[in-house]
């Protein structure tokens, strides 16, 4: 775990661990015991933190508890063994963000290596701005060719969108997965609002908002203050100065007046 990675650990671990990972730190860094030895001690802070989580149980009867969840069933892959032997990251991830968030993980995580439960969303959206808008925009061939290719790998590896639409349309889905779940899918939006594909513009709104009406107000607004609150929320911030469709809307009521927006443009235009 390199330094910046520790210092952004700290932050968010409880008071009795950040002071035993601030005495530790002092001891590791007089250069007294070995990187191996030194990363299985923060391996195990990390082991704790992850029995300290305390899961948000949604008494929403739209979503799934994960006793209910048959994963033998689910239709993207998920490195089950990494899970079972807990290679770092891969039972984190599974315990934040579900099957879902495991499947994301299995299939970026050799693309993204520092990619984890705490980065994964903010490595999602910042990919948008640094390929998706960047192609529409740079009038650059060589480096469009370079980003072009990246864009084309990076939506090979995302979960397929028909396979999305069918989980969202048969709930087969957990609270804990909704966040991501609503990312990728405004990622697959302003794809398709940069390609014109006005179509799929349609399709991926008509799930957005059906996503949306199994959410209360309260429970949107807390997905958007825990998860996309703060630097999440400024990439898209930035990018709507580029096109104010690209915006994040922070609560239930701005997301369905936005798609009522898009959708009645998309009417116009096709």
């Amino acid at each position: 775990m390199h330094r910046q990675e520790e210092d952004e650990h700290i932050r968010i671990l409880p008071s009795g661990l950040f002071i035993r990972r601030l005495l530790l730190n002092s001891f590791f860094n007089s250069g007294e015991i070995n990187d191996p030895i030194r990363h299985l001690f923060f391996r195990h802070l990390d082991e704790i933190e992850d029995e300290q989580y305390e899961e948000d149980i949604s008494p929403n009867p739209n979503f799934m508890e994960e006793k209910n969840m048959n994963f033998r069933l689910y239709p993207f892959y998920i490195d089950w063994k990494k899970i079972e032997h807990n290679k770092p990251g891969y039972y984190r991830i599974f315990l934040r963000y579900g099957y879902l968030g495991s499947a994301v993980f299995s299939s970026l995580k050799d693309k993204y290596p520092s990619l984890d439960a705490k980065n994964i969303l903010f490595i999602l959206a910042e990919f948008i701005q640094e390929n998706l808008v960047i192609k529409n925009n740079d009038e650059n061939n060589n480096k469009n060719d370079d980003i072009e290719k990246n864009v084309k790998d990076f939506f090979d590896k995302l979960p397929n969108i028909k396979d999305l639409f069918e989980l969202i349309e048969k709930k087969i889905i957990m609270m804990k997965e909704v966040p991501l779940l609503l990312l990728i899918l405004k990622i697959y939006e302003i794809k398709f609002i940069i390609s014109k594909n006005y179509d799929d513009i349609i399709n991926i709104l008509k799930y957005q908002y059906l996503l949306l009406s199994y959410l209360t107000d309260d429970e949107y607004n807390k997905i958007f203050n825990n998860h996309f609150k703060g630097k999440i929320s400024k990439v898209f911030k930035k990018l709507s100065v580029t096109n104010k469709n690209y915006l994040l809307p922070k609560t239930k009521v701005c997301y369905v007046n936005h798609i009522k927006s898009i959708y009645k443009s998309c009417k116009i235009n096709n």
